[in-house]
This record gives structure tokens, C-alpha cells and sequence, in this order.
């Protein structure tokens, strides 16, 4: 309950103002928005360490416009953060954030609901539309690995997507783990995703 508490304290506080928010830019993950610059939290150096780290960086089979950046937090609430950038960009603008916390996949939809109830009150009504479904994991071929997803999709194109995964025996003994993972992306980065596969 302490997690959860403190999982929904941060989401409150992401907001930077007391009104209801039609913005995903307004939305954060350990204080940082979709539309910032990296810049803003590390220095170029560390950056370009990152960017070094072939691990870190990943490009997509058939486009090479953006890339997705991964950095531990293993002193965060997040796991793992995931930042989507333009390749070349010298300014480093997050085009998608997506943040990752290792939990049971139990844990995941029960905690998913209060975050998805917190977003619904946070976020104008007008601004959005929502989806959710269950189904089996796309990345599992034996049908085994389950995903819960939940879906705002706003008006201007922008959303925010939020993830459970039950990963199978077999994919855990591969190294995959349950997790939660939260997706705020910009409408340029959705629309290039349904091209880069």
C-alpha cells in the first residue's frame, strides 16, 4: 500500500498546475515531459556515455528517424527509463518517455487501475478517448505471456499507454520480467512508430 501511495502521490504532483491538465506535456515520469530536452537532466557528457552503451540504444528495422535511449534508475520508483529521441538532434527533445517497474502482474493491474483512475480526473475529459483489452503477449509465440494495456488517446494525437505483462516460465528463464510500464508518447512519435516496423 506504501508503493501504491507513493506511486499516486508522484503522478498527482507531476502536474504543474492545479487545474486539470488537456496536455501530455503536462504529464511527467520523475519530472520529465515529453517535449523536454535531455539536456535539461544530463549533462552532454552523460549523454553521449549513454548513447555509447550499445545496449542502451536501439534502432527500429525500418527506420532510422528516431531511436529509443535506456538508462537505469535503480534509485527511482522506475526500474528502467526509456527515452524516445530524433536522431541527429544535437538538442536531444523527448518525443517518448516510457517508464518501467518490475512487479507482479497481479500487483500491475491492480495498481494500473488507481493510476489510470488518477489520470482520468487529472486530465480534461473532452481532450481524450480511452481503450483497454487483455490479450496474449505479441512478443511470446507460444501464446503463454499475457498484456494488459490500457489507452488514453487525445485528441491531438498524443497518448499515454499503460502496460502490465505476465511473462510466461519460459520467458522468465529467458530473463524477461513482469513489470508496469507507463508510455507517453507525441503524436510524431506514434505516427513514425506505425512505419519503423
Amino acid at each position: 500500500m506504501k508503493r501504491l501511495y507513493t506511486f499516486l502521490f508522484l503522478i498527482f504532483f507531476s502536474f504543474q498546475t492545479s487545474s486539470l491538465a488537456d496536455d501530455i506535456s503536462d504529464f511527467q515520469i520523475e519530472g520529465m515531459s515529453v517535449g523536454d530536452s535531455l539536456l535539461d537532466y544530463f549533462s552532454k557528457e552523460e549523454i553521449e556515455n549513454f548513447l555509447k552503451d550499445k545496449y542502451a540504444v536501439n534502432y527500429y528495422p525500418k527506420s532510422k528517424k528516431f531511436f529509443s535511449l535506456s538508462t537505469i534508475n535503480v534509485e527511482s520508483i522506475y526500474n528502467q527509463i526509456f527515452f524516445g529521441l530524433k536522431d541527429s538532434d544535437d538538442k536531444y527533445i523527448i518525443y517518448s518517455l516510457v517508464g518501467f517497474k518490475e512487479m507482479t502482474y497481479q500487483e500491475c493491474v491492480e495498481e494500473s487501475k488507481s493510476i489510470v483512475s488518477e489520470i482520468n480526473q487529472l486530465f480534461i475529459k473532452e481532450k481524450f478517448s480511452t481503450n483497454s483489452y487483455e490479450k496474449e503477449h505479441e512478443a511470446d509465440m507460444s501464446g503463454k505471456s499475457r498484456l494488459y494495456s490500457y489507452d488514453f488517446n487525445f485528441d491531438d494525437g498524443n497518448g499515454i499507454r499503460i502496460n502490465c505483462t505476465n511473462w510466461s516460465e519460459e520467458k522468465i528463464a529467458e530473463g524477461y520480467r513482469s513489470s508496469l510500464a507507463i508510455r507517453i508518447n507525441s503524436k510524431e512519435w506514434r505516427d513514425w512508430l506505425w512505419t519503423a516496423y
